[in-house]
């Protein structure tokens, strides 16, 4: 099997800043909690659907979505809205995404073992990995 071909993540460093505080822990490498790989949206546009075949374009956040096991020394508020979040998460394929400035948003519960991150953020950078795509 080639290496290019792998799924999967290889590492995820969170850094938390205390909206109160401006005390900054980080980064810390997590696990995902689940065999369900990170939801990415990276594009800062919504496109809707109106009659006659237009599209509305509006503004949206760029955002990542994921199950990771929790910190036990990183209060659960932080990774719930009450701390900014910085985000890397790299993949087996050499896929990195770089989330900066991010809160997690939404009404996410936690059974306190491990926690869905939804986070909204400023900037959410891509690096592909270096592939050579041939013409066709």
């Amino acid at each position: 099997m080639p290496c290019d071909n792998l799924v999967g993540v290889k590492n995820i460093l969170i850094t938390f800043r205390d909206c109160d505080t401006d005390e900054v822990i980080g980064p810390l490498s997590h696990e995902l909690s689940t065999e369900e790989l990170p939801m990415v949206k990276t594009c800062d546009i919504v496109n809707e659907t109106m009659t006659n075949g237009f599209i509305r374009r509006t503004s949206a956040n760029a955002s990542i979505m994921m199950n990771v096991i929790r910190d036990l020394g990183i209060p659960l508020a932080w990774y719930q809205g009450c701390a900014a979040l910085d985000i890397q998460i790299e993949y087996l394929n050499g896929l990195v995404y770089t989330g900066l400035g991010g809160s997690a948003i939404g009404d996410e519960r936690s059974d306190t073992h491990d926690v869905t991150i939804e986070a909204s953020f400023e900037t959410l950078d891509e690096m592909l990995p270096g592939t050579q795509r041939s013409a066709a």
